[in-house]
């Protein structure tokens, strides 16, 4: 890896948990649904394909949502939400679990949704 791409790693690096801190101390609100998204999914896609239209591997997801939202991941999924691509991630966290949107092109946290428990006890 060149110098360069080491600096721009880590700068990106560095912004991303910035702006993640930003949004876990309530700093900077998320919508809690999706709104739009850097990939669009073809009309008739089926979901089998999804995976590789994404930009970005589940880990990258995993790592951005935590980033936005400190705890455990429960569970990873990329999905067609409105139209677009994007990695649904469930975090449990002190106060429960919430769903964190995030978009499978560029890895932006999107959206973060308190979720149910139901489906993550045990």
């Amino acid at each position: 890896m060149t110098k360069r791409t080491r600096l721009m790693t880590s700068l990106a690096l560095l912004a991303t948990l910035s702006t993640g801190a930003a949004f876990a101390t309530g700093a900077l609100p998320l919508p809690d649904e999706v709104k739009g998204a850097s990939l669009q999914v073809p009309r008739g896609t089926p979901k089998g394909e999804l995976i590789k239209l994404a930009k970005i591997d589940q880990a990258q997801a995993e790592a951005a949502a935590l980033a936005a939202l400190p705890g455990k991941v429960v569970k990873a999924k990329l999905e067609k939400e409105d139209g677009y691509l994007v990695w649904q991630v469930d975090i449990q966290h002190a106060q429960g679990v919430s769903e964190v949107a995030v978009d499978a092109g560029n890895g932006k946290v999107l959206a973060l949704e308190a979720e149910e428990d139901d489906d993550h006890e045990g």
